[in-house]
Protein backbone atom coordinates (compact mmCIF):
# COMPACT_ATOMS: atom_id res chain seq x y z
CA UNK A 1 0.00 0.00 0.00
CA UNK A 2 1.60 3.40 -0.76
CA UNK A 3 1.73 6.36 1.55
CA UNK A 4 -1.00 8.55 0.09
CA UNK A 5 -3.35 5.48 0.25
CA UNK A 6 -2.39 4.81 4.03
CA UNK A 7 -3.15 8.52 4.60
CA UNK A 8 -6.37 8.64 3.20
CA UNK A 9 -7.40 5.55 4.75
CA UNK A 10 -6.38 6.45 7.91
CA UNK A 11 -7.73 8.75 10.30
CA UNK A 12 -7.30 12.50 10.14
CA UNK A 13 -4.64 14.44 12.02
CA UNK A 14 -4.76 17.50 13.50
CA UNK A 15 -2.17 18.74 10.38
CA UNK A 16 -4.77 17.77 7.98
CA UNK A 17 -7.41 19.31 9.36
CA UNK A 18 -5.50 22.63 9.97
CA UNK A 19 -4.99 22.40 6.41
CA UNK A 20 -8.58 22.36 5.52
CA UNK A 21 -9.38 24.64 8.23
CA UNK A 22 -7.14 27.64 6.83
CA UNK A 23 -8.72 26.83 3.22
CA UNK A 24 -12.12 27.04 4.47
CA UNK A 25 -11.28 30.18 6.05
CA UNK A 26 -9.83 31.53 2.66
CA UNK A 27 -13.18 30.44 1.28
CA UNK A 28 -14.89 32.30 3.27
CA UNK A 29 -12.88 35.41 3.03
CA UNK A 30 -13.09 35.17 -0.87
CA UNK A 31 -17.07 35.17 -0.67
CA UNK A 32 -16.75 38.18 1.22
CA UNK A 33 -14.41 39.86 -0.75
CA UNK A 34 -16.55 39.23 -4.01
CA UNK A 35 -20.05 39.85 -2.14
CA UNK A 36 -19.06 43.41 -1.34
CA UNK A 37 -19.51 45.08 -4.77
CA UNK A 38 -23.24 44.05 -4.28
CA UNK A 39 -23.56 45.86 -0.74
CA UNK A 40 -22.04 48.64 -1.49
CA UNK A 41 -23.80 49.24 -4.57
CA UNK A 42 -26.65 51.39 -3.82
CA UNK A 43 -24.23 54.19 -2.04
CA UNK A 44 -21.84 53.91 -4.94
CA UNK A 45 -24.44 54.74 -7.11
CA UNK A 46 -26.00 57.63 -5.17
CA UNK A 47 -22.15 58.94 -4.47
CA UNK A 48 -21.05 58.43 -7.92
CA UNK A 49 -24.54 59.21 -10.01
CA UNK A 50 -24.08 55.94 -12.00
CA UNK A 51 -26.50 54.63 -14.59
CA UNK A 52 -27.90 51.11 -14.33
CA UNK A 53 -25.56 49.77 -17.51
CA UNK A 54 -22.74 51.01 -15.61
CA UNK A 55 -23.78 50.06 -12.25
CA UNK A 56 -24.05 46.05 -14.03
CA UNK A 57 -21.04 46.21 -15.57
CA UNK A 58 -19.12 47.10 -12.39
CA UNK A 59 -21.58 44.50 -10.53
CA UNK A 60 -20.52 41.70 -13.25
CA UNK A 61 -16.31 42.63 -13.41
CA UNK A 62 -15.62 40.48 -10.52
CA UNK A 63 -17.41 37.30 -12.20
CA UNK A 64 -15.06 37.94 -15.72
CA UNK A 65 -12.16 38.01 -13.50
CA UNK A 66 -13.30 35.08 -11.88
CA UNK A 67 -14.19 32.88 -15.32
CA UNK A 68 -10.22 34.43 -16.62
CA UNK A 69 -8.50 33.13 -12.95
CA UNK A 70 -10.42 29.72 -13.15
CA UNK A 71 -9.37 28.45 -16.67
CA UNK A 72 -5.69 30.58 -16.81
CA UNK A 73 -4.64 30.88 -13.38
CA UNK A 74 -5.60 27.78 -11.63
CA UNK A 75 -3.58 25.40 -13.85
CA UNK A 76 -0.60 26.78 -12.55
CA UNK A 77 -1.53 25.01 -9.73
CA UNK A 78 -0.63 22.02 -11.47
CA UNK A 79 2.98 23.40 -12.26
CA UNK A 80 4.18 25.39 -9.14
CA UNK A 81 1.74 23.67 -6.46
CA UNK A 82 -1.17 24.34 -4.36
CA UNK A 83 0.72 26.58 -1.36
CA UNK A 84 2.57 28.34 -4.55
CA UNK A 85 -0.42 29.72 -6.20
CA UNK A 86 -2.54 29.87 -3.79
CA UNK A 87 -0.30 32.87 -2.18
CA UNK A 88 -0.30 33.91 -5.70
CA UNK A 89 -3.66 34.62 -5.91
CA UNK A 90 -3.94 36.16 -2.16
CA UNK A 91 -1.37 38.42 -3.84
CA UNK A 92 -3.81 39.40 -6.33
CA UNK A 93 -6.98 39.51 -4.39
CA UNK A 94 -4.99 42.01 -1.87
CA UNK A 95 -3.92 44.29 -4.55
CA UNK A 96 -7.62 44.27 -6.32
CA UNK A 97 -8.80 45.35 -2.68
CA UNK A 98 -6.67 47.49 -1.69
CA UNK A 99 -6.79 49.55 -5.24
CA UNK A 100 -10.61 49.35 -4.80
CA UNK A 101 -10.63 51.58 -2.06
CA UNK A 102 -9.13 54.37 -3.95
CA UNK A 103 -10.51 54.06 -7.04
CA UNK A 104 -11.79 57.59 -8.47
CA UNK A 105 -14.38 56.45 -10.61
CA UNK A 106 -16.51 53.54 -12.57
CA UNK A 107 -13.56 52.86 -15.02
CA UNK A 108 -10.99 52.36 -12.40
CA UNK A 109 -13.14 50.80 -10.06
CA UNK A 110 -14.12 47.99 -12.86
CA UNK A 111 -10.61 46.92 -13.47
CA UNK A 112 -9.68 46.61 -9.87
CA UNK A 113 -12.99 44.25 -9.38
CA UNK A 114 -11.93 42.01 -12.42
CA UNK A 115 -8.14 42.37 -11.10
CA UNK A 116 -10.01 40.72 -7.79
CA UNK A 117 -12.16 38.53 -9.15
CA UNK A 118 -8.62 37.25 -11.38
CA UNK A 119 -7.80 35.86 -7.47
CA UNK A 120 -10.82 34.96 -6.44
CA UNK A 121 -11.18 32.47 -9.88
CA UNK A 122 -7.38 31.33 -9.71
CA UNK A 123 -8.21 30.50 -5.68
CA UNK A 124 -11.45 28.65 -5.55
CA UNK A 125 -10.53 25.63 -7.99
CA UNK A 126 -7.10 25.47 -6.38
CA UNK A 127 -8.46 25.20 -2.86
CA UNK A 128 -11.17 22.68 -3.68
CA UNK A 129 -8.21 20.06 -5.04
CA UNK A 130 -5.84 20.89 -1.69
CA UNK A 131 -9.03 20.22 0.52
CA UNK A 132 -9.79 17.22 -1.41
CA UNK A 133 -6.18 15.36 -1.70
CA UNK A 134 -5.52 16.39 2.62
CA UNK A 135 -9.39 14.69 3.86
CA UNK A 136 -9.27 11.02 4.20
CA UNK A 137 -11.17 8.89 1.95
CA UNK A 138 -14.09 8.32 4.59
CA UNK A 139 -14.55 12.40 4.96
CA UNK A 140 -13.79 13.99 1.63
CA UNK A 141 -17.40 14.35 0.43
CA UNK A 142 -18.26 15.71 3.94
CA UNK A 143 -15.63 18.57 3.87
CA UNK A 144 -15.87 19.24 0.42
CA UNK A 145 -19.84 20.10 1.14
CA UNK A 146 -18.90 22.23 3.93
CA UNK A 147 -16.56 23.98 2.04
CA UNK A 148 -18.62 24.55 -1.03
CA UNK A 149 -20.79 26.08 1.76
CA UNK A 150 -17.68 28.88 2.90
CA UNK A 151 -18.32 31.02 -0.07
CA UNK A 152 -22.17 32.22 0.18
CA UNK A 153 -21.13 32.07 3.70
CA UNK A 154 -18.79 34.87 3.51
CA UNK A 155 -21.26 36.86 1.30
CA UNK A 156 -23.17 36.47 3.85
CA UNK A 157 -21.37 37.69 6.67
CA UNK A 158 -20.14 40.53 4.07
CA UNK A 159 -23.79 41.56 4.52
CA UNK A 160 -23.58 41.79 8.21
CA UNK A 161 -20.47 43.51 8.02
CA UNK A 162 -21.54 46.53 5.32
CA UNK A 163 -25.24 46.92 6.90
CA UNK A 164 -23.80 49.21 9.82
CA UNK A 165 -20.30 49.90 8.26
CA UNK A 166 -21.77 51.69 4.72
CA UNK A 167 -24.02 54.17 6.58
CA UNK A 168 -21.35 55.11 8.89
CA UNK A 169 -18.13 54.90 7.23
CA UNK A 170 -19.44 54.97 3.28
CA UNK A 171 -18.77 52.24 0.49
CA UNK A 172 -15.27 52.73 0.82
CA UNK A 173 -15.40 50.88 4.56
CA UNK A 174 -16.40 47.36 3.17
CA UNK A 175 -13.58 46.97 0.63
CA UNK A 176 -10.96 48.05 3.30
CA UNK A 177 -12.34 45.05 5.59
CA UNK A 178 -11.83 42.97 2.91
CA UNK A 179 -8.36 43.68 2.17
CA UNK A 180 -7.39 43.70 5.65
CA UNK A 181 -8.89 40.50 6.61
CA UNK A 182 -7.28 39.20 3.15
CA UNK A 183 -3.87 40.38 3.89
CA UNK A 184 -4.12 39.00 7.16
CA UNK A 185 -4.71 35.45 5.73
CA UNK A 186 -2.04 36.12 3.39
CA UNK A 187 -0.06 36.00 6.20
CA UNK A 188 -1.88 33.09 8.14
CA UNK A 189 -1.14 31.28 4.34
CA UNK A 190 2.43 31.84 4.49
CA UNK A 191 3.04 30.27 7.75
CA UNK A 192 1.10 27.35 7.87
CA UNK A 193 -0.67 26.51 4.81
CA UNK A 194 1.17 23.09 2.96
CA UNK A 195 2.14 21.87 0.19
CA UNK A 196 -0.22 19.04 -1.34
CA UNK A 197 1.42 15.75 -0.71
CA UNK A 198 -0.08 14.73 -4.12
CA UNK A 199 1.30 17.49 -6.04
CA UNK A 200 5.02 16.78 -4.41
CA UNK A 201 5.03 13.04 -4.99
CA UNK A 202 3.96 13.53 -8.95
CA UNK A 203 5.57 16.61 -10.04
CA UNK A 204 8.53 16.50 -7.52
CA UNK A 205 10.20 20.05 -7.58
CA UNK A 206 13.56 20.24 -6.03
CA UNK A 207 13.81 19.55 -2.80
CA UNK A 208 10.83 16.99 -2.63
CA UNK A 209 12.06 13.97 -0.69
CA UNK A 210 12.99 16.82 1.76
CA UNK A 211 9.50 18.54 2.13
CA UNK A 212 7.92 14.88 2.01
CA UNK A 213 9.42 13.71 4.57
CA UNK A 214 8.91 17.05 6.25
CA UNK A 215 4.85 16.39 5.79
CA UNK A 216 5.19 12.71 6.82
CA UNK A 217 6.77 13.90 9.72
CA UNK A 218 4.01 16.10 11.22
CA UNK A 219 0.89 13.65 10.01
CA UNK A 220 3.11 11.03 12.37
CA UNK A 221 4.22 8.80 9.36
CA UNK A 222 7.93 7.48 8.87
CA UNK A 223 9.77 8.91 6.54
CA UNK A 224 10.70 7.72 2.86
CA UNK A 225 14.14 6.91 1.73
CA UNK A 226 13.21 7.44 -2.17
CA UNK A 227 10.89 9.02 -4.03
CA UNK A 228 8.26 5.97 -5.45
CA UNK A 229 8.65 5.42 -9.22
CA UNK A 230 6.64 7.20 -11.30
CA UNK A 231 5.03 5.17 -14.52
CA UNK A 232 6.74 6.36 -18.08
CA UNK A 233 3.46 7.38 -19.11
CA UNK A 234 2.56 9.93 -16.34
CA UNK A 235 6.07 11.26 -17.00
CA UNK A 236 5.49 12.30 -19.96
CA UNK A 237 2.06 13.02 -20.05
CA UNK A 238 1.18 16.81 -19.72
CA UNK A 239 -2.15 18.08 -17.39
CA UNK A 240 -3.87 19.02 -20.60
CA UNK A 241 -3.04 15.65 -22.14
CA UNK A 242 -4.24 13.68 -19.54
CA UNK A 243 -7.57 15.54 -19.13
CA UNK A 244 -8.14 15.54 -22.37
CA UNK A 245 -7.24 11.81 -24.13
CA UNK A 246 -8.47 8.22 -23.48
CA UNK A 247 -10.95 7.26 -21.14
CA UNK A 248 -10.74 10.79 -18.85
CA UNK A 249 -11.62 12.74 -22.51
CA UNK A 250 -14.83 11.32 -21.68
CA UNK A 251 -15.59 11.85 -17.97
CA UNK A 252 -14.17 15.58 -18.85
CA UNK A 253 -16.77 16.12 -21.18
CA UNK A 254 -19.34 14.57 -18.41
CA UNK A 255 -17.90 16.35 -15.76
CA UNK A 256 -17.40 20.02 -17.68
CA UNK A 257 -20.93 19.54 -19.75
CA UNK A 258 -22.77 18.72 -16.36
CA UNK A 259 -21.59 21.70 -14.14
CA UNK A 260 -22.11 24.19 -17.21
CA UNK A 261 -25.53 22.93 -17.13
CA UNK A 262 -26.08 23.10 -13.60
CA UNK A 263 -24.57 26.33 -13.38
CA UNK A 264 -26.99 28.01 -16.26
CA UNK A 265 -29.83 26.95 -13.94
CA UNK A 266 -28.26 28.07 -10.65
CA UNK A 267 -27.73 31.64 -12.19
CA UNK A 268 -30.71 32.22 -13.88
CA UNK A 269 -32.91 31.16 -10.30
CA UNK A 270 -29.90 33.36 -8.14
CA UNK A 271 -30.47 36.68 -10.66
CA UNK A 272 -34.18 36.13 -12.32
CA UNK A 273 -36.67 34.92 -10.00
CA UNK A 274 -36.85 37.64 -7.55
CA UNK A 275 -37.72 40.05 -10.14
CA UNK A 276 -40.02 37.45 -11.83
CA UNK A 277 -41.86 36.94 -8.78
CA UNK A 278 -42.43 41.06 -7.93
CA UNK A 279 -43.77 41.36 -11.78
CA UNK A 280 -45.99 38.39 -11.23
CA UNK A 281 -47.07 39.32 -7.88
CA UNK A 282 -46.69 43.50 -8.06
CA UNK A 283 -45.07 42.81 -4.64
CA UNK A 284 -41.20 43.85 -4.38
CA UNK A 285 -41.10 42.71 -0.94
CA UNK A 286 -42.00 39.25 -1.89
CA UNK A 287 -39.55 39.01 -4.93
CA UNK A 288 -36.52 40.21 -2.19
CA UNK A 289 -37.90 37.26 0.10
CA UNK A 290 -37.65 34.64 -2.59
CA UNK A 291 -34.30 35.56 -3.34
CA UNK A 292 -33.00 35.41 0.34
CA UNK A 293 -35.14 32.12 0.80
CA UNK A 294 -33.53 30.66 -2.22
CA UNK A 295 -29.62 31.45 -0.87
CA UNK A 296 -30.30 30.42 2.68
CA UNK A 297 -31.08 27.15 1.37
CA UNK A 298 -28.38 27.27 -0.55
CA UNK A 299 -26.44 27.24 2.52
CA UNK A 300 -28.30 24.57 3.76
CA UNK A 301 -28.21 22.45 1.21
CA UNK A 302 -24.31 22.28 1.26
CA UNK A 303 -24.52 21.32 5.23
CA UNK A 304 -27.34 18.50 3.96
CA UNK A 305 -24.88 17.30 1.29
CA UNK A 306 -21.84 16.99 3.98
CA UNK A 307 -24.19 15.12 6.95
CA UNK A 308 -25.40 12.50 3.75
CA UNK A 309 -22.18 12.35 2.50
CA UNK A 310 -20.64 10.67 5.79
CA UNK A 311 -23.19 7.84 5.09
CA UNK A 312 -23.73 7.89 1.43
CA UNK A 313 -21.12 7.92 -1.86
CA UNK A 314 -21.08 11.08 -3.48
CA UNK A 315 -21.77 10.17 -7.03
CA UNK A 316 -25.32 9.01 -6.33
CA UNK A 317 -25.99 12.00 -3.91
CA UNK A 318 -25.14 13.76 -6.81
CA UNK A 319 -27.69 12.18 -9.32
CA UNK A 320 -30.20 12.46 -6.89
CA UNK A 321 -29.80 15.86 -6.10
CA UNK A 322 -29.61 17.22 -9.67
CA UNK A 323 -33.01 14.95 -10.67
CA UNK A 324 -35.19 16.47 -7.60
CA UNK A 325 -33.64 19.91 -8.61
CA UNK A 326 -34.82 19.30 -11.95
CA UNK A 327 -38.48 18.64 -10.84
CA UNK A 328 -38.06 21.10 -8.28
CA UNK A 329 -37.39 24.01 -11.24
CA UNK A 330 -40.54 22.08 -13.05
CA UNK A 331 -42.67 22.83 -9.65
CA UNK A 332 -41.88 25.99 -9.01
CA UNK A 333 -42.83 26.85 -12.63
CA UNK A 334 -46.45 25.94 -11.51
CA UNK A 335 -46.57 27.50 -8.28
CA UNK A 336 -44.41 30.74 -8.14
CA UNK A 337 -48.12 32.82 -8.00
CA UNK A 338 -49.37 31.21 -5.28
CA UNK A 339 -47.00 33.21 -2.64
CA UNK A 340 -46.97 30.88 0.19
CA UNK A 341 -46.42 27.42 -1.85
CA UNK A 342 -43.34 29.64 -3.71
CA UNK A 343 -41.80 30.22 -0.34
CA UNK A 344 -41.11 26.85 0.91
CA UNK A 345 -40.55 25.73 -3.11
CA UNK A 346 -37.71 28.16 -3.31
CA UNK A 347 -36.44 26.90 -0.08
CA UNK A 348 -35.51 23.69 -2.01
CA UNK A 349 -34.62 24.98 -4.70
CA UNK A 350 -31.54 26.80 -3.22
CA UNK A 351 -31.13 23.62 -1.33
CA UNK A 352 -30.72 21.33 -4.33
CA UNK A 353 -29.23 23.61 -6.30
CA UNK A 354 -26.31 23.76 -4.40
CA UNK A 355 -25.99 20.41 -3.18
CA UNK A 356 -25.38 19.73 -6.92
CA UNK A 357 -22.32 22.42 -6.72
CA UNK A 358 -21.14 20.59 -3.75
CA UNK A 359 -21.59 17.50 -4.76
CA UNK A 360 -19.38 18.24 -8.12
CA UNK A 361 -16.81 19.79 -6.26
CA UNK A 362 -16.91 16.73 -4.80
CA UNK A 363 -16.94 14.17 -7.80
CA UNK A 364 -14.42 15.89 -9.84
CA UNK A 365 -10.79 15.49 -8.26
CA UNK A 366 -11.84 11.56 -8.10
CA UNK A 367 -11.35 11.70 -11.68
CA UNK A 368 -7.73 13.29 -12.25
CA UNK A 369 -4.33 12.38 -11.02
CA UNK A 370 -2.65 14.87 -9.06
CA UNK A 371 -0.60 16.07 -12.23
CA UNK A 372 -4.21 17.27 -13.52
CA UNK A 373 -6.67 17.81 -11.15
CA UNK A 374 -6.22 21.14 -11.01
CA UNK A 375 -6.28 21.71 -14.31
CA UNK A 376 -9.32 19.28 -14.91
CA UNK A 377 -11.20 21.53 -12.00
CA UNK A 378 -10.11 24.76 -13.23
CA UNK A 379 -11.22 24.71 -16.55
CA UNK A 380 -14.49 22.91 -15.45
CA UNK A 381 -15.58 25.82 -13.16
CA UNK A 382 -14.06 28.27 -15.40
CA UNK A 383 -16.31 26.99 -18.34
CA UNK A 384 -19.13 27.39 -14.95
CA UNK A 385 -18.54 31.07 -14.85
CA UNK A 386 -18.66 31.56 -18.10
CA UNK A 387 -22.19 30.23 -18.35
CA UNK A 388 -23.23 32.14 -15.20
CA UNK A 389 -22.87 35.55 -17.50
CA UNK A 390 -24.63 34.01 -20.55
CA UNK A 391 -27.48 32.52 -18.93
CA UNK A 392 -29.25 35.48 -17.16
CA UNK A 393 -28.34 37.33 -20.30
CA UNK A 394 -30.36 34.67 -22.31
CA UNK A 395 -32.98 34.97 -19.78
CA UNK A 396 -33.26 38.57 -20.73
CA UNK A 397 -33.91 38.30 -24.39
CA UNK A 398 -36.54 35.44 -24.03
CA UNK A 399 -38.38 37.83 -21.27
CA UNK A 400 -38.19 40.52 -24.16
CA UNK A 401 -39.46 37.80 -26.49
CA UNK A 402 -42.33 37.30 -24.39
CA UNK A 403 -41.95 33.98 -23.30
CA UNK A 404 -44.52 33.33 -19.66
CA UNK A 405 -42.16 33.19 -16.42
CA UNK A 406 -43.70 29.71 -15.85
CA UNK A 407 -42.15 28.02 -19.24
CA UNK A 408 -38.63 29.67 -18.68
CA UNK A 409 -38.28 27.43 -15.12
CA UNK A 410 -39.48 24.96 -17.02
CA UNK A 411 -36.93 25.17 -19.84
CA UNK A 412 -33.97 24.96 -16.90
CA UNK A 413 -35.40 21.91 -15.64
CA UNK A 414 -33.96 20.07 -18.81
CA UNK A 415 -30.32 21.37 -18.23
CA UNK A 416 -30.58 19.87 -14.99
CA UNK A 417 -31.72 16.64 -15.97
CA UNK A 418 -29.15 17.34 -18.70
CA UNK A 419 -26.83 17.42 -15.83
CA UNK A 420 -27.79 14.31 -13.65
CA UNK A 421 -27.80 12.01 -17.01
CA UNK A 422 -24.06 13.34 -17.54
CA UNK A 423 -22.89 12.40 -13.75
CA UNK A 424 -24.63 8.86 -14.72
CA UNK A 425 -22.67 8.42 -17.88
CA UNK A 426 -19.46 9.59 -15.84
CA UNK A 427 -20.12 6.93 -13.37
CA UNK A 428 -20.64 3.93 -15.83
CA UNK A 429 -17.23 5.41 -17.30
CA UNK A 430 -15.51 4.80 -13.95
CA UNK A 431 -17.13 1.28 -13.20
CA UNK A 432 -16.00 0.00 -17.00
CA UNK A 433 -12.73 0.87 -15.69
CA UNK A 434 -12.62 0.19 -12.28
CA UNK A 435 -10.93 3.53 -11.59
CA UNK A 436 -11.50 6.81 -11.43
CA UNK A 437 -8.11 8.55 -11.90
CA UNK A 438 -6.78 7.22 -15.14
CA UNK A 439 -3.22 6.72 -14.18
CA UNK A 440 -2.12 6.76 -10.09
CA UNK A 441 1.09 7.16 -8.70
CA UNK A 442 2.79 3.91 -8.68
CA UNK A 443 2.31 2.79 -4.98
CA UNK A 444 5.38 2.74 -2.81
CA UNK A 445 6.20 0.82 0.56
CA UNK A 446 6.43 3.32 3.27
CA UNK A 447 9.98 2.43 4.69
CA UNK A 448 11.89 4.15 7.42
CA UNK A 449 14.55 6.49 7.07
CA UNK A 450 17.79 4.85 7.87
Amino acid sequence: MDVLTQIRQSRMTRFQVMAIVIALTLILIDGFDVAVMAYAAPSLSRAWGLDPVTLGFLLSASLFGMAAGSLFLTPLADKIGRRKLALISLVIISVGMILSVFAADAMQLMAFRVITGLGVGGMMANLNVLVSEYASDKRRGTIIGIYAAGYPIGATVGGLVAAPLIPLYGWHSVFIVGAALTVLMLLVSWRFLPESLDYLLTRRPVGALTRINGILAKIGRPALNDLPALPEAIRQQSAVSEILSGSTRYRTLALWIGYACLVAAYYFANTWTPKIVAAASGNDSLGVSIGVIANAGGILGCFIFSALAIKFRSRPLLVWALGAAAATYLLFGLVFTHTNVALVVALFLGILTTAGIAGFYAVAPEVYTARARATGIGWMIGLGRLVSIIAPILVGYLVSGGWQPENIFFLFAIPLAASALCIVALGISIRRSGSAAPAPVAGSPVTSAA
